[in-house]
């Protein structure tokens, strides 16, 4: 008999479940909304809607809040989602550091800190202290229903490992998967730190509805994208489908740690930034600095008082970040392309480069409907991702991952 190809199906439950998760979703991102217009946007009849959000109510998930104008001054009863109730711990892992927060479903910020490691410690030490810091939140935050761990790309999310570290290679031993998911009693998800940061922009980005495709470009340690595309995140075979980071812009540059040559990654991250300023800038660097985020801050604020050699190189980022752009939209046809993490402290200076590249280099029928943004995030937005790692998740299945009475 000829392989069938696996197709997923659909079951009654199945389909009450994503009704759930519509509603809930729908309440993530408007606060109080009613019974009538949450009918209205799904395009279930009131009926539905009633019976659900009864569920919801019953279980603990949703409650009601007295009353909201509807058409024609109507009153209706609001509805909102019981936020504080599902909280979520965010894990970011980087070169240099990890951090953990505790934010709730609708990304309110509980509390975060910080650890930093050198290069030269051992990765199992490094993993032991993470999981300690988890255990005691969990033990300070009761209402915890998800853990979400954003890690350096390329993560391999079949192999629960990632694939490169520069500058790290022991870290590529580490099975995040076998180390993180049975330690706690809480799910564990763990996904690649552009992606993560894809999810903080589309939960917690307030960039408006109803959006259908937002591209998040990471300009940090490392460069990396995320996508997401219609309520989903696009991954490829291995998980690691966005990873413009290591495609190359000169065939003929420099050696990347990935094998190849001239990529994107040796031009616009905050270690391309800080080498070429220590070298034509070392009085920013006369004072130690605190982290590589404060560092590149020094050279914007340098630049935005008007110092040439920083406007210069604040130029050549911008428009190396232009080429990322460019590679996004023919890649994937984002509406907004949001630019976050260190270097994205550039704000402004970067901008009208990075449009200009874009102009240039992509017709105007294309180019003119992108939208192209700084992150206004004010959480590290891959710590931020990664609490929007565990709470995409579980709104997707509300009755199975939030808090019932």
């Amino acid at each position: 008999m000829k392989k069938i190809k696996e197709v997923a199906g659909n079951n009654t439950s199945d389909l009450v479940e994503m009704n759930r998760s519509a509603i809930v979703r729908i309440l993530q991102q408007m606060d109080v909304c009613s019974r009538a217009d949450i009918a209205k946007i799904t395009g279930l009849t009131q009926a539905s809607i009633t019976k659900i959000v009864a569920v919801l109510i019953d279980m603990g998930i949703v409650t009601e809040v007295g009353f909201v104008k509807g058409e024609g001054n109507r009153r209706s009863i609001g509805l909102r989602l019981n936020a504080e109730k599902n909280l979520v711990i965010g894990v970011k892992f980087s070169r240099h550091v990890f951090s953990i927060g505790v934010f709730d479903i609708r990304g309110k910020v509980y509390t975060q800190q910080e650890t930093e490691f050198g290069l030269d410690e051992f990765a199992s030490d490094v993993v032991v202290e993470m999981k300690k810091q988890i255990h005691d939140l969990l033990k300070k935050y009761k209402n915890v229903v998800a853990i979400g761990f954003a890690v350096p790309g390329p993560y391999l999310r079949k192999e629960g490992r990632i694939a490169l570290v520069t500058k790290m290679p022991s870290w590529q031993n580490v099975n995040f998967v076998e180390e993180f998911e049975n330690e706690f009693d809480k799910p564990v998800f763990i996904e690649q730190d552009a992606n993560a940061g894809a999810l903080a922009e589309w939960w917690f980005g307030n960039h408006g509805r109803p959006i259908n495709s937002l591209a998040y470009f990471l300009a940090g340690e490392g460069v990396g994208s995320g996508i997401v595309d219609h309520d989903r995140l696009i991954l490829g075979n291995l998980g690691i489908a966005s990873e413009i980071g290591h495609i190359s812009i000169d065939v003929k540059g420099p050696a990347c740690e990935c094998g190849n040559k001239g990529c994107l990654e040796l031009y616009c991250s905050a270690n391309a930034l800080l080498k070429k300023a220590e070298e034509i800038l070392p009085e920013l660097f006369e004072e130690e600095y605190e982290n590589r985020w404060e560092a590149c801050n020094r050279v914007f604020l340098a630049a935005k008082e008007g110092n040439e050699k920083a406007l210069e190189l604040t130029e050549e980022i911008a428009e190396y970040l232009g080429y990322g752009c460019v590679t996004l939209i023919n890649a994937y046809d984002p509406e907004i392309i949001v630019i976050g993490d260190s270097i994205s402290q550039g704000g402004d200076l970067l901008l009208p480069t990075i449009n200009k590249i874009v102009k240039e280099r992509v017709i105007p029928e294309i180019s003119g409907k992108v939208q192209i943004k700084i992150s206004k995030l004010t959480v590290d937005p891959t710590l931020y991702g990664a609490a929007a790692i565990a709470t995409d998740k579980v709104l997707r299945k509300p009755s199975e991952y939030l808090v019932s009475k």
